[in-house]
């Protein structure tokens, strides 16, 4: 940094923004050989409508998720084919994730400031190599720890009819699997999970995907899970060789299947898993394949079990048509020894029943003479009482007091008389004597009688 108090020196020379990325361009031409090998992980890989590809050469630290260092990449249209034959050669491809080794040039372009690496040759054997060092690697570390194995100690269903499956659904290793299961005419039930299963970071979304199926297996209870994608270059693969995901479906509940459409190689995913299949078709033709050995199974059972079960028929029919005759013969028998047996107890019933009937009727005769002795005393004694209260009701009788020459006088509604003041003039008075009755009717006391 310039110290502000020094004074400017007018003669330093000062570049333009041109003559400086020149001048940048013409060191680095200066610096570095013509051609020069560089080593990287691929990531950003695209490809532009005027057949260049461009790409990011990463350098990560040993966790694998931190980019300590990048450069930008450039394979010319005229320069892919070259690269792209002598990858596939191999059995790789040019895809994100995958470690290259790559001969280029250093391009500095002075109109944008831009630096880049244009590649013209690639080294297969180096990322060949990668590939495998990284998956030796992997296996060694699972097959120590016991994690290779786990997943063959788990059952298969003997009826996997329910199937959650990871792969792309507009891939045609979707439409492969579907396809196998459906033209089994078996009820197959399929759960996808929709995901790219290859490129970068691919592996993590398909762990992504199947943990989705086991945080539902308590509603969907899955018979079997697959993993599946359609063919490709080896290094298309390499997804199917993370730890991570290799420890991940080690440990899933349900066993996993996998089939990655690669005939020849064997991830660290398929080593990992219940049952490796070829391809996805192949997958399903396993599942269909354990579906029809188990109706087979049920085929022979039930046929097994019609033989046995006529066999039992027939032998019950015979017992039946043995103890037919046998109680034809004995019916007879038993019947008139049952008739004797109700005729004695009829007998005995009748006898009973008289002894009972005429015990009966002696009782009666006792209690009716103790009740007629009763009800007379009990007659003889409420006559007295009748005859007393008889008469105390005639000597309480008014018409008795009447005939002594007493009288009673009522007013016109019947009410008895009983002072001078409870009439009125004029009104109309009943007077009951012991031979009939009077009316009169009531006049003011100083009035003279009419």
């Amino acid at each position: 940094m310039t110290d502000p108090q020094l004074p400017l020196d007018a003669d330093e020379p000062t570049f333009t923004v041109a003559e400086l990325n020149h001048a940048i361009a013409g060191i680095l031409v200066d610096a570095f050989p013509r051609q020069i090998w560089v080593r990287g992980e691929v990531a950003q890989l695209r490809v532009s409508g005027n057949g260049h590809a461009y790409l990011d050469l990463c350098e990560k630290d040993e966790r694998r998720d931190h980019v300590r260092a990048k450069i930008s990449v450039v394979v010319w249209r005229n320069d892919r084919p070259g690269v792209n034959r002598t990858l596939r050669d191999a059995g790789v491809a040019l895809a994100d994730g995958i470690e290259v080794r790559v001969r280029g040039r250093i391009d500095y372009w002075p109109a944008g400031g831009r630096l880049q690496l244009a590649v013209t040759a690639v080294d297969p054997l180096f990322t060949v190599g990668k590939l495998a060092a990284q998956r030796a690697r992997v296996l060694q570390v699972l097959t120590a720890e016991g994690v290779i194995g786990r997943q063959a100690r788990l059952e298969l269903s003997p009826v996997p009819l329910r199937v959650g499956l990871v792969t792309s659904k507009d891939s045609a290793a979707y439409h492969d699997f579907v396809q196998e299961l459906e033209v089994s005419r078996h009820r197959f039930r399929v759960f996808p999970v929709d995901v790219r299963v290859q490129g970068q970071g691919a592996d993590r979304r398909i762990m992504y995907a199947l943990n989705r199926l086991r945080a539902g297996l308590a509603e969907t209870a899955l018979d079997v899970i697959v993993v599946a994608r359609g063919g490709g270059a080896r290094s298309d693969l390499s997804p199917f060789d993370s730890e991570r995901l290799a420890r991940l479906i080690a440990d899933m509940p349900v066993p996993v299947v996998t089939g990655i459409g690669h005939e020849v190689d064997r991830t660290v995913a398929d080593e990992v898993a219940h049952t490796c299949a070829k391809t996805p078709t192949a997958a399903a033709a396993l599942l269909v394949g354990a579906v029809d050995d188990y109706c087979a199974r049920l085929g022979r059972l039930a046929h097994r079990l019609s033989l046995r079960a006529r066999s039992v028929c027939a032998l019950a029919a015979r017992d039946t048509a043995d103890v037919a005759r046998r109680v034809a013969r004995a019916a007879p028998v038993a019947i008139d020894r049952e008739r004797h047996r109700i005729g004695a107890h009829r007998r005995h019933v009748v006898d009973r029943t008289r002894r009972r009937l005429r015990e009966s009727d002696a009782g009666l005769e006792r209690h009716q003479g103790r009740l007629r002795g009763v009800a007379s005393g009990a007659l003889r004694g409420e006559r007295l009482r009748v005859d007393a209260a008889t008469k105390r009701l005639r000597a309480l009788d008014p018409q008795r007091v009447l005939e002594r020459g007493y009288t009673i006088t009522r007013t016109g509604d019947g009410t008895v008389v009983r002072s001078a003041a409870a009439v009125a003039p004029g009104e109309l008075l009943v007077t009951e004597t012991g031979e009939g009755s009077v009316r009169s009717r009531v006049v003011d006391e100083g009035a003279e009688p009419a």
